[in-house]
Order: C-alpha cells, then sequence, then structure tokens
C-alpha cells in the first residue's frame, strides 16, 4: 500500500478543519476522521462503497473514487442513471437530494447522513483492499 500522503482539496482540509471538537454525535467524529484517512491514504481505484443502496430505504449510494471524488447516486438495479459525480468531499455533502429527484425531503447528503446518525456508513469496502469479501 502507498503511504505518500495525498494533499487534500482546501475546501476539505477547510472542512475537517472546522469540524474538529464540534461533531454531533460520536458517529460524525467516526465519520469525518476515517474519510480523511482514506482521503489521504487509501486510494481506490476499484471504488470504495461507502453506502449502499441495498442498505438504507431512500436507497442512497456513496462510492469513493481515486482519493477524493465521489458519486453519490439513487436506485437499485438503475445502472448509474441518477447519480452525481463531485470532486470532493464538500461537494458531495452539499448535494441537494431532493433537487437531484432521489428523495422527497429537502435535504443535503450531510443532513441525510446526520439523520440517520451515518449508521448506513460502512468504512470496509474499499475493493482495492478487501479480497474475497475481507480486508486483505
Amino acid at each position: 500500500m502507498n503511504t505518500k500522503k495525498n494533499k487534500l482539496w482546501d475546501v476539505d482540509e477547510k472542512l475537517f478543519a472546522s469540524m474538529e471538537g464540534k461533531y454531533m454525535s460520536i458517529n460524525e467524529e467516526n465519520f469525518f476522521k476515517n474519510i480523511r484517512y482514506k482521503q489521504e491514504y487509501e486510494c481506490t481505484l476499484l471504488n470504495d462503497l461507502l453506502v449502499s443502496e441495498y442498505e438504507n430505504d431512500d436507497e442512497i449510494y456513496i462510492v469513493r473514487e481515486i482519493y477524493e471524488e465521489y458519486v453519490v447516486g439513487h436506485g437499485i438495479g438503475t445502472d448509474g442513471a441518477y447519480e452525481e459525480h463531485v470532486m470532493n468531499l464538500s461537494e458531495a455533502l452539499a448535494l441537494n437530494l431532493k433537487e437531484l429527484g432521489f428523495i422527497d425531503r429537502n435535504l443535503t447528503l450531510w443532513e441525510w447522513l446526520r439523520e440517520c446518525d451515518y449508521s448506513v456508513v460502512n468504512y470496509e469496502r474499499n475493493y482495492d483492499i478487501i479480497e474475497n469479501g475481507k480486508r486483505s
């Protein structure tokens, strides 16, 4: 595994700094600390499925690509028809899920994650690291 630290986008660096000590819950703290680590040290060419559409009633999914790019999508079996690609975490969290047509409630992705207290996030699905369903 490459241990060279990836330089974060300035907006993400500011986001992580602004959150320190101001987390709404332990799960939110875990989310930001895990995502920061992933963006700095865990490159993924095969994708890192953070939220699966099969594991929440709104059928939202979040995939991290490379270091800090994200695909946020909606629907089971939609084959990417309802997706938004963004370049960093700040842009992903600011996406309005209602405006994208993903849900009926007026929530950003960040508000949606807070609503479920990050319970839908799985940090163990970076497919560059997993082998046969387990981290290698």
